[in-house]
């Protein structure tokens, strides 16, 4: 592809002290089956040799190129400056610990030509270990807009390193990353592409998801404070409900997470087996006022709260 051609998908990588992993990184970019691509690679102010590793790759490779910010703006800020340079008709976001599959783009790019009203698409992911070799968990996720919706409401139902978006109806809309998080982007970036149009995920595995010490949701916590309440509270609101302090930590408490086992939430565990009935009663409300709002699909909401008070149940059972 030559400079001057615009690419079907740009790839976009901010990297932060990733100079261990940002190889294997770009080069599961390289190796796409699908190859009509620019890869963008913003070096978040690293001092660990980053930009050393990306821009050997881009020697080698004309299709990269590598942005250095002198100081660390954070994930949005970064992903934000490469996507003001992004040339593709998609984009496609990696994290710069994590390994695209070989397939990853040739699975994505389809569902939009399948599907004119997709926004954005995610994938599945299989886990691996930093210190071993061996594969863990698939984790899977809904595929359907009307699920997708249901479930935004309580968690990200796309996982970052795995999103390929339509760059330029976001663009029509001045959508971009939310530079007041620090973590969830992602999550927040998909409750905005919820507003313009469909979302999804492919079923097949799209990602390989590095687990590790260093990575960014190992911070992660689920308190009033933090970012992923803000999210959720801004997704609620758009879908017509406005919960109280107490009804938000039962919100936290009941809502699924990949990264710690259901009911281990501190919520949770505080309010023993009163959290059943604290569960009914908000989820009860939840559907009522989303049902007036009508932005999220009411059986899937419905389906789902089913199924988060027969997690609670199984959790008080085992406990």
């Amino acid at each position: 592809m030559t400079a001057s051609r615009r690419p079907l998908v740009t790839a976009l990588v901010a990297a932060h002290q990733a100079a261990c992993h940002l190889g294997s990184a770009l080069s599961s970019l390289a190796g796409q089956t699908l190859d009509d691509l620019e890869v963008i690679v913003v070096d978040d102010g690293s001092t660990d040799g980053t930009s050393a590793v990306a821009e050997e790759v881009a020697r080698a490779d004309p299709r990269f190129q590598v942005v250095r910010l002198e100081r660390n703006r954070g994930q949005a800020a970064a992903l934000n400056v490469g996507l003001e340079r992004a040339r593709g008709r998609y984009l496609a976001v990696l994290d710069a610990d994590d390994e695209a599959t070989p397939g990853r783009l040739e699975l994505q790019i389809p569902a939009f030509e399948r599907d004119p009203g997709l926004v954005l698409v995610g994938g599945a992911v299989v886990t691996f270990c930093d210190r071993h070799a061996v594969e863990g968990s698939v984790w899977h996720y809904a595929t359907g807009d009307a699920v997708v919706r249901a479930r935004t409401l309580f968690k990200s139902e796309v996982i970052s390193g795995a999103i390929t978006f339509d760059r330029e109806c976001m663009a029509r809309h001045r959508v971009r990353f939310d530079e007041r998080l620090r973590l969830g982007v992602d999550w927040a970036l998909s409750a905005a592409a919820m507003r313009l149009g469909r979302v999804g995920n492919v079923e097949p595995v799209v990602m390989r998801y590095r687990i590790h010490p260093g990575q960014m949701t190992v911070e992660m916590v689920d308190d009033l404070g933090s970012d992923s309440t803000r999210i959720r509270r801004e997704v609620l609101a758009w879908a017509g409900v406005h919960p109280t302090d107490d009804e938000m930590r039962t919100h936290l408490a009941v809502s699924p997470c990949n990264y710690w086992p259901f009911g281990s939430h501190p919520f949770f565990r505080e309010r023993g087996g009163a959290i059943r009935g604290d569960a009914e009663r908000w989820l009860a409300r939840l559907l009522e006022q989303a049902g007036r709002a009508g932005r999220i699909p009411t059986p899937a909401l419905r389906e789902y709260a089913e199924e988060i008070l027969a997690m609670t149940e199984r959790a008080l059972a085992e406990h």
